[in-house]
């Protein structure tokens, strides 16, 4: 798994991805020196498996910026630990231990995405639970243990992609997955109850990675 399987992952769905998505993959085990002095302040005191962690999400950050066209500049530590991209561009991290994932996009159309990697391995049944209902896990056409990951998986990218909007931190009984989709269960300003997102997913070569994309509302006609 690691770098590699994510690699094959992305290239075999390179069809389904997001056209106005870019994305960069870097590996957490090796140590990337490409931080900014102001990112380096953010990460002061943490041990050695952490700082590698956060100078590859911040790597590939800089790597999606710069296939943007938009000037480097340092990617700061938000409320809640989300990054601080640049006016004008929405993106988000994640990382396994041997995996890191940067997306980023423009913010033209898009209002806010968040991105998930796992290794897909099946999850016990005593965290289920705190995932999702027997209801939800129906949804999915995986054995339980495999369905709860997945679902996982998804309400991570999404809760990523809902909070530079809401601001506001919520457990993953908010978010319920259904036959339409994955919708809040109840509100959360400015989303109502009800709301779908967008979730891509894919699996394969022992990974799950899933794409939230919360798209901004076409204009009403003059």
């Amino acid at each position: 798994m690691g770098v590699g399987s994510l690699e094959r992952l992305l290239a075999e769905n390179q069809t389904s991805w997001p056209i106005e998505v870019v994305c960069a993959i870097r590996d957490p085990q090796i140590m990337h020196l490409s931080l900014f002095p102001e990112e380096e302040v953010s990460i002061v005191g943490a041990d050695t498996k952490r700082l590698m962690e956060f100078a590859a999400g911040r790597s590939a950050a800089h790597a999606v910026l710069k296939k943007l066209d938009v000037p480097l500049s340092a990617i700061l530590m938000g409320k809640g630990r989300a990054p601080v991209w640049p006016a004008g561009i929405v993106g988000s991290l994640s990382h396994t231990t041997d995996a890191c994932l940067g997306v980023a996009a423009r913010a033209h159309h898009t209002q806010a995405i968040g991105i998930d990697i796992e290794s897909l391995a099946p999850l016990e049944g005593s965290l289920h639970p705190d995932i999702a209902t027997p209801e939800e896990l129906a949804c999915i056409d995986q054995p339980p243990e495999l369905a709860a990951l997945q679902i996982f998986s998804m309400k991570e990218a999404a809760y990523k992609a809902q909070y530079p909007l809401s601001q506001t931190f919520f457990d993953f009984t908010t978010l319920e997955v259904t036959s339409e989709g994955l919708r809040f269960r109840c509100p959360v300003a400015p989303f109502a109850q009800g709301t779908l997102l967008t979730v891509h997913q894919w699996t394969g070569f022992g990974m799950c990675l899933s794409l939230c994309i919360l798209k901004k509302p076409a204009p009403f006609p003059a």
